[in-house]
């Protein structure tokens, strides 16, 4: 099944990796803990940032998200396969079901032909269904799935991230690869694209959940205009300060975790989860006017309750800034706090309207630490 990502979306993948190395966070990808203070593995994400984005259109390639990323959330659910596969497909294809790689790879999920026979799809000259997003879907999750039992059964690691590995270079190669060279992904010796794969999909996750977090490394929104010599840079003025990269360690949870018992059974998962964080919501309001509200202003907050992250405290009527984004008509903030304090509204709804971007509004501040 080996196959190269769709070509046109390389580029895209490069930049979400910055802020990743640096921000004192976990990480993690279908359960499986990513520890990036590891230097190589953080030396090898800031390679990938030396890519630049040029010609893509990150507006319109969000506009395709938002329309697809709905229904591939519920076909992971029905099948219960981890949610974090959804970000393959961007990968793969920058999400269009028309995609074509030099190889032969088409669609939605780039199947190669012979796989996608193997799935009973139809590839001939009159029809190729790899390019039907919902048989496409099917099939590559069965794919997903009968990976990870492979590799399961043969060297008795519950891994996701060998998954993702071999969905790029086929189960033959990842097989061979880990039995010359371990277990560890992170560790082995493989092609460039697939050494960066994994890497790739983590990257995506981050930018796409947190937004907020990376516009920064930037200077503007990404996902509102595109590039050019003519973006204005913002300045870095109210930038919080984030502690550098750790020692030299990598820690892969090889646990048993959420695998497939039953293709048959439309890919059942034995559920155990192994992300544990504890959920603090903290109250605040808005300070401040933003009529005029652009990309990159700083928003104003002052605490109503105390709002407690590892070891930093601040007390009720605390004022605390952050720069905000427009997103998806939703203002996202990024607090300085990485993925520990999100901001929603009343709504649970996460990021704020613009209309509510005023004076006294109140907020919920929702702090997110890990159960070590």
């Amino acid at each position: 099944m080996f196959k190269r990502t769709f070509r046109g979306f390389a580029c895209f993948i490069a930049f979400s990796c910055i802020s990743i190395c640096a921000t004192a966070h976990d990480i993690y990808f279908c359960g499986e803990k990513i520890p990036l203070d590891d230097k190589i593995i953080a030396e090898k994400l800031m390679n990938i940032i030396k890519r630049q984005i040029n010609y893509i259109n990150l507006p319109s390639l969000r506009q395709r998200i938002n329309f697809y990323m709905p229904q591939v959330e519920k076909y992971l659910t029905a099948t219960n396969l981890p949610q974090d596969f959804k970000y393959l497909a961007i990968v793969e294809s920058g999400f269009k079901t028309d995609a074509q790689s030099g190889v032969g790879a088409v669609g939605f999920w780039q199947l190669m032909p012979a796989t996608a026979r193997e799935r009973n799809l139809v590839v001939n000259d009159l029809l190729d269904e790899r390019k039907d997003f919902d048989k496409s879907t099917i099939a590559a999750f069965q794919v997903l799935a009968s990976y990870y039992l492979d590799i399961r059964k043969s060297f008795s690691v519950s891994s996701w991230v060998l998954t993702a590995a071999a969905y790029n270079i086929g189960i033959g190669r990842i097989k061979k690869a880990i039995n010359k060279q371990g277990k560890n992904y992170f560790s082995m010796n493989l092609n460039p694209e697939t050494a960066a794969y994994v890497y790739k999909i983590i990257a995506i996750k981050e930018l796409f959940e947190y937004p907020e977090l990376y516009m920064k490394d930037f200077g503007y929104n990404i996902f509102n205009v595109a590039p050019s010599s003519k973006t204005k840079k913002i300045s870095n003025k109210y930038e919080t300060d984030i502690s550098s990269l750790g020692s030299m360690k990598v820690d892969v949870d090889e646990s048993d975790g959420q695998h497939p018992v039953d293709l048959k059974k439309q890919l059942v998962i034995k559920k155990t989860s192994k992300t544990k964080e504890t959920i603090t919501l903290v109250t605040a309001r808005i300070a401040g006017k933003y009529k005029r509200f652009k990309d990159g202003d700083v928003v104003t907050l002052v605490l109503e309750d105390e709002l407690k992250v590892q070891n930093r405290y601040s007390s009720p009527n605390t004022t605390i800034q952050g720069r905000g984004w427009l997103i998806d008509n939703r203002i996202m903030v990024d607090l300085g706090f990485g993925h520990f304090v999100t901001l929603f509204d009343l709504s649970n709804e996460k990021g704020i309207s613009k209309s509510k971007l005023k004076n006294k509004e109140v907020v919920i501040l929702k702090v997110a630490v890990p159960v070590r």
